[in-house]
This record gives C-alpha cells, structure tokens and sequence, in this order.
C-alpha cells in the first residue's frame, strides 16, 4: 500500500517538472523523501503539489503531525479555510514532542493569522507558550503575539486577585471616639474598626477598535470590576461581641461602565489627544448606590526618546439611587512622567489632583496623592521587580459627625508597595504575581486613622 503511494507521490513529483530524488528504487518514495518533497513545494509556491504529496503522507500514516502540518499550510495558500483549520487543529494532536507541539500550535497560529483571525491566532500562541522550553522559543512567542494583538480589534484582559488582609473595610484600629485630641465620648461599632479576611477582586475589561487610521484611533470599550469579601474568624466574633448584624455581603462592590474613546495625532511626532466619555454605575452590599457618567481628556507628549509625558482631565457626575447617597460632581487633573534609564530600568512619578463636590457638607473636599514608581528592567532570576510609593493629602473644609468637626477634617496617608511577578513560572504566557503594600492613613478624626497590611497574589499575563 505505501509503495503505491509514494508511487503516487513520485509521479506528482515529476508532473511538477521537479528533478526527481535519488532513491534505490526509481519508482517510489521513502517517507523522508516525501516530506522533503512536501516541505521544498511548499517552500517554491506549489501549494498545490505540496497539499497532494501530504494528503499521499496522510494516507499512508493516518497520524502523521508533519504532513498535517504541511496540508494546514498548502490548504491556507490555496484558500481553503475550513480544511487549513483542520488540519492545523490535527498536526498538534498527532505531535508527540513538546518541540513539534510548539511549532504545530505556532503554524496554527500563522495560518489563523493570515485568514484574519487574529483572536483564534492568539490562543493558538498561549497554547505553543505551554510547550516552550527555551528563551529562544518564549521571545519568539512574546514577538507573535505583539504582532497579532496589534492587528486584532479586540482585546480582553481580565485580572484576578486574592488578598489576605488585616483591614478589609478600611477601618480604624481605635476604639474611642477622638477628634481634634478630644475624646467624645463614643465608641465605634465593629463596622467602623479594622476587620481582617480576605479580598478577592476580579476585573475585566473590553475593548474593541472601531476605526483605525495612520493619525487616529476610536475603541468603544466596557468594565466589569467585582471586589467580594471573606471575613475571618477573629472578624465575626468582633461583630458579634458589639451586637453588629454585619456579613460578608454588606462589604460586596461591584462597578461596571461602557465608553468609547478617540484618539489622534496632535503635534510633534508621538504626541497624541484622546478624549473619552462613559456610562456606568456601582453597587454596594449588593445594592446600586449611584449612576455615573465621566469625560476625560489625556494628552500624551514626547520629550525625548527616553522620556515621556501624560497629561489628564476628567470629569465625573454621579446620580445618586438610594436615599443614603448623595449626587456628586468630581473633577480630577493629573501628570505624570515616566522616563527609562540605562539598563532598562524606568522611573515614573505622577501628580493628581481631584475635587468632589456634593449635595451635603461631607460630600465637599479636595484631595493631592503623589506616587513615584521604580521598575527594574533585568530579572532576579525568575522574578520581575517593581516598587511604589504614594503620599496623599485630603482636606474637608466642614465636615459633620454626631456634631460638627471644628476646623474640618484633614487626613494624611503614606502607603509603599512592592511588586514581584514571577514571569518564569508562566503557563501559557499567564504568570503569578505578588504584591505587598502597607501604609497609614492619619486624621484629625481618629475614625479614619487606618493601619493596613495587604499581600496580593493575582495573575498576570507576559504579553
């Protein structure tokens, strides 16, 4: 049977006007022969020639990865999409080897990529990620993907985090009641103090490019961000001793917006405008608490090769929906500047500014936060490092509790982070990292003196 066949092949051969291999037996074919015909028809163009001798291949050897790999590429030249996508879906099935599965999942994603199926291509290349052993092979997959992910109008990032922490409500450590050094007299209830547990968040986001051009860009995008709690033991029997009537659900939050965005060249080479409008609403303990719609304007500008510069604008209303929330305008500004240093380290250091107005006093304040991140370009082995730092200043012109605050309210915070993503321990390009960030926040109303430990293990693609 395989003798006829290569028969078969040995008689496409010459029909091709092909000088025909050298061969004991100058009327067949041995396997090798056949894929070396295959391979150099497909190399020369003659994807016709190229799909026959495989199909010859695949005849003879129903489990044959690398004929499957030449018919998924001849099929793809000759516009025939459904048999490429078979084809390609068979070689990776049939591979035995960890090499031969990452080049059958990476010509799958070739091919995926020239029929114009970009997010087919992208899967296609976390899944030769989980067969590759070298650097070599990682770079080369990192290189494919930035290719596809530029051409692909879709894109879907999704973060997932859990969080082992000893102020999961943003409560005070304090049990007494203290404003401006004065005690009044009250204590705080359980809800009020610090409750330990743990945090686990989920964001997604979508976006989609509507229109692309040389000098302009417009995506229309969505958010979904889900933060759920689980409160420890030593949390709930803080609850109970006050007579509390807290859960977990009373700690839930959900935000979810639509936007769009437009973003064009303006001025020098790399420098850019983007303006931005968006939908959204949030939900605490599982009940909406307000709508929001945003404007944001960014300008982003090249000062040298080395450095650049953001500048941001935004404007938020929010429609309260429940009588215990109020409307509120929020106007936020913002810069900042990112700079890479030699050896691939970059610094970057980013001032913002917001005022918040409302329909009562303690709605009314204005806030300063700045931050200066450093990233460290080279590994530590397996292990990206990043560090932050963030200093804030808010201030309540009047604020009220049971009485009214003389002098307002003032708070000070001063939070460090560091990051370590461990980008040699990926599967399919998706790695874990970790992050641990600490902190105080001070105030001349001890309810919102907070002292905070959170360590953050999520997910995070090297993509």
């Amino acid at each position: 049977m395989k003798r006829a066949l290569f028969a078969t092949a040995l008689s496409l051969w010459a029909s091709m006007g092909l000088t025909a291999p050298e061969t004991q037996d100058s009327q067949t074919l041995t396997m090798e022969q056949a894929r070396v015909l295959a391979r150099q028809a497909l190399y020369a163009g003659r994807f016709d020639l190229a799909r026959d001798v495989a199909a010859v291949l695949v005849r003879a050897d129903p489990e044959d990865a690398y004929a499957y790999g030449v018919l998924a590429a001849a099929h793809s030249r000759l516009n025939d999409p459904k048999e490429a996508r078979s084809a390609a879906r068979l070689s990776y099935k049939h591979s035995e080897t960890s090499a031969q599965k990452f080049g059958a999942a990476r010509t799958a994603a070739s091919i995926a990529f020239q029929q114009e199926r970009p997010t087919a291509s992208q899967m296609w290349l976390r899944l030769a990620a989980t067969h590759a052993e070298t650097p070599k092979q990682d770079a080369m997959i990192s290189r494919d993907y930035a290719q596809v992910r530029r051409a692909n109008p879709l894109r879907f990032n999704l973060s997932f985090s859990v969080a082992p922490s000893d102020n999961v409500n943003s409560g005070t450590d304090n049990v007494l009641e203290v404003n401006n050094g004065v005690p009044t007299g009250s204590v705080f209830r359980a809800g009020s103090r610090a409750l330990d547990g743990v945090v686990s968040t989920l964001d997604t986001r979508l976006s989609y490019r509507l229109a692309q051009s040389q000098k302009s860009r417009t995506t229309a995008s969505g958010r979904l961000y889900v933060r759920r709690v689980d409160l420890s033991s030593d949390a709930e029997r803080q609850i109970e001793e006050t007579a509390s009537e807290l859960e977990n659900e009373d700690f839930n939050e959900t935000y979810a917006d639509v936007g769009i965005e437009h973003t064009f060249a303006l001025g020098a080479q790399g420098n850019s405008l983007t303006l931005g409008a968006s939908l959204g609403a949030k939900w605490f303990a599982d009940e909406k608490i307000y709508d929001t719609t945003k404007l944001s304007l960014s300008r982003g500008l090249t000062l040298s090769n080395a450095t650049h510069l953001r500048l941001n604008g935004g404007f938020e209303r929010r429609f309260a929906t429940v009588g215990s929330f109020r409307n509120a305008d929020i106007v936020t500004l913002g810069a900042s500047v990112t700079h890479k240093l030699k050896g691939g380290d970059k610094l970057s250091v980013g001032l913002t500014v917001q005022e918040q107005s409302g329909d009562f006093r303690n709605a009314d304040y204005r806030t300063a936060s700045v931050r200066a991140n450093y990233s460290f370009g080279k590994q530590l082995g397996p292990v990206q490092i990043s560090t932050g730092l963030t200093f804030g200043y808010t201030n309540y012109d009047q604020y009220d509790l049971v009485r009214t605050v003389a002098g307002g309210r003032q708070d000070e915070s001063l939070y460090g982070d560091v990051s370590f993503f461990f980008a040699g321990y990926d599967f399919a390009g998706f790695a874990p990292n970790l992050r641990v960030r600490t902190g105080r926040r001070s105030s001349n109303v001890n309810r919102f003196e907070i002292d905070e430990t959170t360590i953050t293990l999520g997910i995070q693609s090297k993509f």
